[in-house]
């Protein structure tokens, strides 16, 4: 879902050394080593109310790794190592004060207008950028602990008899630990690789079985609605059928109406004519 950049940083020693002299001064008392870190977050903008229009806006605004892989999410690091002077006369030599400071800049997603949503994709929408930032977090989590882990590092290599042993063994420990720091990423993301392919691999094999069993409804459906379709013809051309044989019966009860009201007449006219003549 995420992923990172990280900023190479090179350790800087601070203050010239000075001029020897005959004597060398005894060295000066170490100081605990110091860390400074700073995070701090910043927003790429995503628009849609769709899930293709959010997605496709992310592909279109989103973050892009030093690989050239997309991420949707990103941690950036910085990491700077200054010093006090050194008095290279002194012997041992020893850097009194060394401080760690560590920049981190966190990029997320952010709707412009996410009361526009509707409210199932608006609530999928804010966990989706909970999961993202909560990966960020983790990120985080592992540079400021390994920020920790590098002032103990260099509080325990700090005096050498030439200043020249001293850079180089700081310089080791400070590369050290870093590396260190960067196995930690791989390795958390690896898990959460992993953790991510088995939510896709079960939601794909939910979708596998629900597709399967939508084909032989699907089937059955487009079976019934060519029946449907054809008792529909049927049931038209029956219609037209039976409208004739209505219209010929009608026309065959008026005839007979006609007659029947006629005969009615003549056998009354009879009726009439047969009482006149009993006289």
């Amino acid at each position: 879902m995420s992923a990172r950049s990280v900023v190479a940083a090179l350790a800087l020693f601070a203050g010239p050394g000075l001029t020897a002299c005959s004597s060398p001064p005894p060295a000066p008392p170490r100081q605990p080593a110091g860390v400074e870190t700073s995070v701090s977050t910043g927003y790429y903008p995503v628009r849609g109310t769709t899930t293709a229009a959010i997605f496709a806006a992310i592909d279109a605004n989103g973050l892009v790794e030093t690989s050239g892989q997309r991420a949707v999410g990103m941690t950036s690091v910085e990491w700077k190592l200054t010093s006090g002077d050194v008095d290279v006369r002194a012997v041992p030599c020893v850097f009194p004060s060394l401080t760690v400071m560590l920049h981190l800049v966190v990029m997320l997603p952010r709707h412009e207008r996410p009361d526009d949503l509707p409210a199932d994709l608006r609530d999928r929408w804010e966990r989706f950028v909970a999961r993202v930032a909560a990966h960020e977090q983790r990120h985080v989590d592992i540079y400021l602990e390994g920020a920790k882990a590098m002032k103990a590092r260099l509080e325990a290599t700090r005096t050498a008899v030439s200043c020249t042993d001293l850079e180089k063994a700081i310089d080791a420990e400070w590369r050290a630990q870093q590396a260190d720091v960067e196995r930690a990423q791989a390795e958390f993301h690896a898990v959460d690789e992993t953790t991510a392919r088995s939510e896709r691999e079960a939601l794909q094999a939910r979708l596998d079985g629900t597709r399967a069993r939508l084909e032989p409804v699907d089937a059955e459906i487009r079976r019934l609605d060519t029946e449907l379709a054809d008792l529909r013809r049927q049931a038209d051309a029956g219609r037209a059928n039976l409208v004739a044989q209505h219209n010929a019966l009608n026309g065959q009860r008026r005839a007979l109406a006609e007659e029947y009201n006629r005969l009615v007449a003549d056998a009354n006219g009879l009726i009439d004519a047969l009482n006149w003549a009993r006289w």
